[in-house]
């Protein structure tokens, strides 16, 4: 069983509902798993199919992973990722205008094992048509103490940009021409997984990200008593802080039961210069059928505060 970790994040950016693309950037910085630094994976190729309903909005679209060493000492993977969505957030229903649009996301990456030391690089770049990412990261592995232990250090770098869309005079939607911003993303990492015993792994992961730019969503807006206003009410765009710093801590325990099934349980702790606090508790239960099947079955609590800053209109 491979010890593995799960994450939430607060996301200003984007233009409707936090994407995948998001969350798998997010995952990137604030959720690395602990891994064995004195060994390569494996080779394999896999295929995969998701499919998300909720709020009125179906999201869904193929995976496909590949990865391949390349003699002792190199392991090569690539990823693409399609999200093909439908119906509209509540950010378009409220003009009326039901939406239909793609995102995609690429990657690359190598790990190079050396000794006990395992250095690791990759780019990330996802498009949507209002929204474009590019994320680089490294990282670098190290298996101490009879190799019971592994100390990961990363450090990731991303660059956005920011669009909003408009409907043309000839009805179709195309990019605001008035409209560009950019945000720019770092992220630290510190990771340690321990082994306990022959059926017991400990692990800890703590995250810094610091963002700078454009960190609000330019499809909302705030509404305000205007008496000079012909409705009595004026809308305006949200003013968010230009700057951001948050950090996170996690301690998962995975256990592997006598009968090839493992148990997990995970806290996370979130909190960012907004004022926003946030705690995850997470228990992961996996069972193997027979020789090609794994069910796995999770149960989740999340609770997040508010954010603390405002703006004089």
């Amino acid at each position: 069983m491979q010890l593995r970790a799960g994450g939430s994040g607060v996301h200003g950016g984007s233009a409707r509902a936090l994407s995948p693309f998001t969350r798998t950037l997010l995952a990137l910085g604030i959720a690395v798993a602990p891994a064995l630094a004195g060994v390569l994976p494996e080779d394999r190729a896999d295929v995969m199919w998701h499919l998300y309903k909720g709020g009125d909005i179906t999201i869904q679209g193929p995976s496909v992973l590949v990865r391949k060493k390349v003699g002792d000492n190199l392991s090569l993977s690539a990823n693409y990722y399609e999200d093909m969505i439908s119906s509209a957030s509540i950010d378009v229903k409220l003009s009326a205008s039901p939406y239909h649009e793609i995102r995609r996301q690429e990657s690359v990456a190598a790990d190079y094992l050396h000794g006990k030391s395992t250095y690791s690089a990759g780019f990330i770049t996802s498009k949507e048509p209002d929204y474009k990412a590019n994320t680089e990261y490294f990282a670098v592995s190290q298996d101490m103490f009879g190799d019971l232990t592994t100390l990961t250090l990363g450090y990731r770098r991303g660059w956005d940009r920011v669009y909003r869309d408009i409907k043309a005079p000839q009805g179709f939607i195309e990019n605001d021409p008035t409209f560009h911003e950019r945000a720019d993303h770092r992220g630290y990492s510190l990771s340690l997984a321990q082994i306990l015993t022959r059926n017991a792994i400990l692990g800890f992961n703590y995250e810094l990200l610091t963002d700078q730019g454009y960190l609000a969503n330019p499809y909302r807006q705030i509404r305000f008593l205007s008496p000079g206003q012909g409705a009595g009410f004026a809308l305006a765009g949200q003013v968010y802080p230009t700057t951001r710093t948050s950090s996170s801590a996690s301690l998962q325990l995975k256990y592997y039961l006598p009968y090839r099934a493992a148990l997990t349980g995970q806290y996370r702790f979130f909190h960012d210069t907004w004022g926003i606090t946030a705690r995850t508790a997470e228990v992961d239960y996996t069972h193997p059928v027979r020789k090609h099947l794994i069910l796995d079955g999770s149960f989740r609590y999340y609770h997040q505060g508010p954010a603390d800053f405002y703006s004089d209109l």
